[in-house]
């Protein structure tokens, strides 16, 4: 009798479930898509792809309130129709009789965990690759309804788009042609740094696979998407200064992994190992790029500061292949720039600078200046951190000799500014293959006494990739502790419906499920709550996470003492 009991219970529990999750998540999904569906930003295809996929993860949320409305009405209507009393006249207690339920939420907290470890990264994964593979869409769909559309940090605007076909065997995926381009790109503040118009512009999606071996360098994921961008008579305002180009042409810009820097998609054993090297986030790799400039600079402010101590010459090396050679007095700090003194014999900076076909130019400076450059030097880049440290070297009030013998007499300019420029044995180039721990290692020494000048900005950038790894480790513990606190819970919120419908026999369903329900929807709040708060500080946040549970599992203890005592 009792299996025969067991049985029809789960049959009805089950037979609502499926019923009542599928109708939660419908809603859910349909709600998500609904809107950028009536914005036109994906169509009716790629929503139903959308919706497809949304369904697992939007079951993290939807499944466990179906389990706890199911076992509510459930054990409501076998409370209401009297066939209780006839269970427990049987001699059958109230644990015998919750039994089914107990096995069913043991069965929905291990799939939720399971949910959350396993199946929802995998399809999130799928739902990036479909962004991915659809961005050209979205991205045309945004400029034809005469809005912008964003790559990487800069909008765009077009007045005429048109699809152009490939040639055939091209690795080019998507190719468009813009008309009438303006775009924009403003800092992390919101202030225009560059703006400018392009009579036409082409739109290529390619994969990394395709660019040559620098850009697959400098993106690392030969599985990635990329669009550049190749402009025509373009006309560039670049904070305040203008100018003119009859072509340029973007670099690479990966298409942004809205997924890849959030440890939420990942499995729990992943996040173990990104523990353990946080370097695979890219926003903790770049403040370890950061601190690794930090530390170039420096060694390379005291190499240079003995070469000219020494009366060696400074050697840089441009892109184009010149060789520019300086000699100083001294190298010295000022206002995070490295001022070069005169020479005593001339009272002035020498330079030498041998092109690439070998000819020489000699030139005289009364004031020069030296410093770092920033790796941010293009707008259209979205990681355009460049594998070398480069320098700028800035004179003022400069004589330009030209050739040695040369017959033509000396020039006068106000101001020379040589751009990306680079020692022979860069600094940089080793520190870039060290990991955040070795980094910091490296960094200890600057740390120790941080109020000399030199050491502060190696060790603020050190404080600020240290300060990144706890967030990140912070939000590693939150995340493991939502999933196993959504574990209890869906647990809990089936035993909870069972026992609340049993206490509230003779009360309408409606009734009887909200007294389940504000209980169940106040302990997913604190989860939810404490998974933020814990992401700030670990203390209070977990505790916070499980107090929803401690609380859910409080009040369904004492729902019980009442259904026994009556």
């Amino acid at each position: 009798m009792l299996w025969t009991l067991w049985r029809a219970i789960l049959f009805d529990f089950l037979k609502l479930l499926l019923l009542t999750t599928a109708v939660v998540a419908a809603t859910i999904v349909f709600a998500t898509t609904i809107k950028p569906l009536s914005d036109g930003k994906i169509t009716p295809t790629q929503a139903l792809k959308f919706m497809g996929l949304a369904i697992p993860p939007m079951l993290a949320y939807a499944l466990p309130f179906a389990a706890g409305f199911s076992a509510t009405i459930t054990y409501h209507r076998i409370s209401s129709e009297n066939e209780a009393t006839a269970i427990y006249a049987s001699g059958i207690s109230h644990k015998r009789f919750l039994f089914p339920m107990l096995v069913s939420g043991v069965m929905i907290g291990g799939s939720l965990f399971a949910l959350n470890n396993w199946v929802i990264p995998g399809f999130l994964h799928r739902m990036q690759e479909m962004v991915t593979r659809d961005f050209a869409q979205i991205f045309v769909n945004s400029l034809r309804r005469g809005e912008s559309a964003t790559v990487g940090k800069t909008e765009i605007h077009a007045d005429v788009v048109e699809e152009i076909k490939p040639e055939p065997n091209s690795p080019v995926r998507d190719l468009f042609l813009l008309g009438g381009v303006a775009m924009v790109e403003a800092d992390e503040q919101g202030v225009v740094q560059i703006d400018g118009t392009a009579k036409r512009a082409w739109i290529e999606m390619r994969p990394v696979w395709s660019l040559d071996a620098e850009d697959r360098t400098r993106i690392g994921d030969d599985n990635a998407m990329v669009v550049i961008m190749k402009f025509q008579d373009m006309s560039v305002n670049r904070s305040g200064s203008l100018g003119t180009s009859e072509s340029f042409t973007s670099p690479a810009i990966p298409i942004p992994n809205v997924f890849e820097d959030n440890p939420k998609f990942m499995t729990s054993k992943q996040m173990a190992e990104l523990r353990k090297n946080p370097d695979e986030m890219n926003f903790v790799d770049r403040k370890r790029e950061d601190l690794a400039r930090a530390i170039a600079a420096h060694r390379a402010r005291t190499t240079l500061g003995a070469q000219a101590r020494d009366s060696k010459p400074l050697v840089f090396h441009s892109p184009s292949g010149e060789t520019i050679s300086v000699l100083s007095g001294r190298v010295r700090d000022q206002s995070g720039t490295w001022r070069l003194d005169p020479i005593a014999a001339t009272g002035s900076v020498e330079v030498e600078i041998i092109s690439a076909d070998g000819r020489v130019n000699r030139l005289q400076a009364q004031d020069a200046t030296l410093g770092t450059q920033s790796p941010s030097v293009n707008p259209f880049s979205v990681k355009s951190l460049t594998p070398g440290l480069d320098f700028t070297l800035t004179m003022q009030r400069v004589l330009v000799l030209g050739p040695p013998d040369s017959a033509i007499p000396p020039t006068e300019r106000n101001e020379i500014e040589l751009t990306s420029l680079r020692v022979e044995n860069d600094p940089l180039t080793p520190l870039l293959g060290f990991t955040s721990k070795q980094m910091l290692d490296e960094a200890q020494v600057y740390r120790s006494d941080a109020s000399l000048d030199y050491a502060q900005p190696v060790a603020a950038a050190a404080d600020s990739l240290e300060r990144t790894i706890l967030d990140l480790r912070r939000e590693i513990a939150s995340k493991l502790n939502e999933r196993w606190a959504f574990t209890a819970a869906g647990f809990m919120m089936v035993i909870s419906g069972a026992i609340t419908a049993l206490r509230l026999r003779y009360a309408q369903p409606l009734v009887v499920y909200l007294w389940s329900f504000f209980p169940a929807l106040g302990t997913i709040m604190l989860i939810s709550g404490g998974q933020q708060v814990a992401q700030e500080n670990t203390m209070i946040g977990l505790p916070f996470q499980w107090l929803g549970v401690a609380l859910l599992c409080v009040y369904t203890a004492s729902a019980y003492r009442k259904v026994v005592q009556n």
